[in-house]
C-alpha cells in the first residue's frame, strides 16, 4: 500500500483547477465532480489500487474518520491518542473556517523515531489536492510535514 501511494507521487493538476486525466479519473471513480476537490478521492484510488476497503462516499475528507465508525481510533479531545498511529493510517484534518473536516491523507512518516513516554511531534502524511507546503487545495500529491496538534482525527483502513 505504501508503494502504490509512492508511486502516485507524480500525480499533478493540470490547470490548478482540481483537473487533469489522472485526477478526473480519481474524482470519477470515487463519485465525484470532475472541479471537486480530490484528496479523498486520492486516498480512495490509493485504498483500490492496493485491494483494501474504504468508506461509503469516499470523496469525502469526513467519511474517512467518522465518529460512528469502529475504525476511527482516534478524535482530538474525544477518544484515542495520537501515539496510536502508526503508518499507513488514514489522518484528517478539521478547519474550523469550513465547521468541518476539510482534508485528508495517508501517514507515511514521523517526525522522529516514537519513544516511550515522548510524544509525536509530528507526522510525514501524503495525500492529494496539496501542494509541498502542506493545505487542502493544492496542485498534486506530495508528502508534507504535519505538526502533530493539526492532526484531528486518525483511522484504520488498513484491514
Amino acid at each position: 500500500m505504501l508503494e502504490v501511494g509512492s508511486a502516485r507521487l507524480h500525480i499533478r493538476e493540470a490547470t490548478g483547477r482540481n483537473d487533469g486525466p489522472e485526477v478526473e479519473l480519481a474524482q470519477r471513480l470515487a463519485g465525484a465532480k470532475k472541479g471537486d476537490p480530490w484528496c479523498g478521492c486520492e486516498m480512495y484510488m490509493q485504498q483500490r489500487l492496493s485491494g483494501l476497503p474504504w468508506p461509503k462516499w469516499p470523496a469525502a475528507a469526513r467519511n474517512w474518520s467518522l465518529g460512528t465508525d469502529a475504525r476511527t481510533f482516534y478524535i482530538t479531545g474525544v477518544r484515542g491518542s495520537l501515539d496510536s498511529i502508526r503508518l499507513g493510517h488514514i489522518v484528517t484534518f478539521y478547519y474550523p473556517n469550513l465547521g468541518r473536516v476539510g482534508h485528508v491523507g495517508r501517514a507515511v512518516g514521523f517526525s522522529r523515531p516514537v519513544r516511550a513516554g515522548r510524544p509525536v511531534r509530528g507526522f510525514i502524511v501524503r495525500s492529494g489536492n496539496t501542494g509541498r507546503g502542506g493545505g487542502r487545495d493544492g496542485a498534486g500529491v506530495y508528502d508534507v510535514f504535519y505538526p502533530a496538534y493539526s492532526i484531528y482525527a486518525a483511522s484504520n483502513w488498513l484491514y
